[in-house]
């Protein structure tokens, strides 16, 4: 490939994964080339050597005679996500700590200080301030990580991040900002909780002291506060599917005559109005017949 095709590819590509990790793209989306190049125009050459990137980076699936679609997101590989994110950031974290210099620490109370100032989303819920917090924060995450040792386990561990950040703003991001129900409001409280810059100013603290027990604790923690929103907004949104269920059958059900209420009589047919009782009835036995 050319060096102009090269450069139609990655911005192809980079367009595409931008889309699809801030789910303007949504899961389960066909990418059709007739589709993208009319939205994006972006040819379909481009297109497909992008797709076949984020294929390999599990963002896009291929599915036979269907062609590729945004890949999906379930509660289930949340889960396997987010213990894969332990199983690998935990020991990252503590060679980082065990390795980092002074030019690290440096880097990380920068990226600290930018993370803090920056809007959070449950004050301005935009799609722009949400993007800048996630960039801010991935980059804070990154920096911590990035004294240890192990390449590969970090090369995991920013992928892990991108999709577990799609899963987040997919399952339990994105529907909180979207439901205005008062059930809501303990998934909200939530998800402020798992946005507090207090949680990265504590671990900043216990990395900056060497202190790798307590930082690895407060890692932890501060993964499982993003799982909690997951929970919550599960339950709120099953409450909300089980109301609408029984709103349904209840609008099904027809209604019954009440007790003692005057029997409703047909209103008698042209043909037979104003005729005798014996004219009516043998009208009648015509149409049964």
């Amino acid at each position: 490939m050319t060096k102009d095709g090269d450069s139609k590819t990655d911005a192809a590509y980079q367009l595409l994964r931008r889309e699809i990790l801030a789910a303007r793209l949504p899961a389960d989306t066909a990418l059709r080339p007739t589709a993208l190049k009319a939205s994006y125009g972006l040819s379909w050459t481009p297109v497909r050597e992008a797709l076949a990137r984020l294929e390999a980076e599990r963002l896009v699936v291929y599915r036979r005679n269907r062609g590729f679609a945004v890949a999906p997101v379930s509660s289930a590989e949340l889960d396997d996500l987010q213990r894969a994110r332990q199983a690998i950031e935990l020991p990252l974290l503590k060679e980082a700590i065990e390795n980092g210099d002074a030019e690290w620490e440096a880097t990380l109370v920068a990226a600290h200080h930018r993370l803090i100032r920056c809007t959070l989303p449950v004050d301005d819920p935009s799609d722009e301030t949400l993007s800048q917090w996630e960039n801010l924060h991935a980059a804070f995450h990154q920096t911590l990580l990035s004294a240890a040792v192990s390449k590969w386990l970090l090369r995991f561990q920013a992928q892990i991040h991108e999709q577990l950040q799609r899963h987040h703003r997919v399952l339990a991001i994105l529907p909180v900002f979207k439901n205005k129900q008062a059930d809501a409001q303990e998934a909200f409280a939530a998800l402020r909780n798992a946005m507090s810059p207090a949680h990265h100013t504590e671990l900043l603290h216990a990395v900056l002291d060497r202190d790798v027990d307590r930082a690895l604790i407060l890692m932890a923690e501060h993964a499982g506060t993003t799982m909690d929103v997951f929970e919550r907004t599960s339950a709120v949104q099953e409450q909300l599917a089980q109301r609408k269920a029984l709103k349904s059958d209840k609008d099904a059900k027809p209604l019954k005559a009440e007790k003692g209420a005057p029997a409703v009589r047909k209103p008698a047919s042209p043909a037979t109005k104003g005729a005798s009782p014996t004219t009516r009835k043998q009208a009648s036995k015509k149409r049964a017949a």
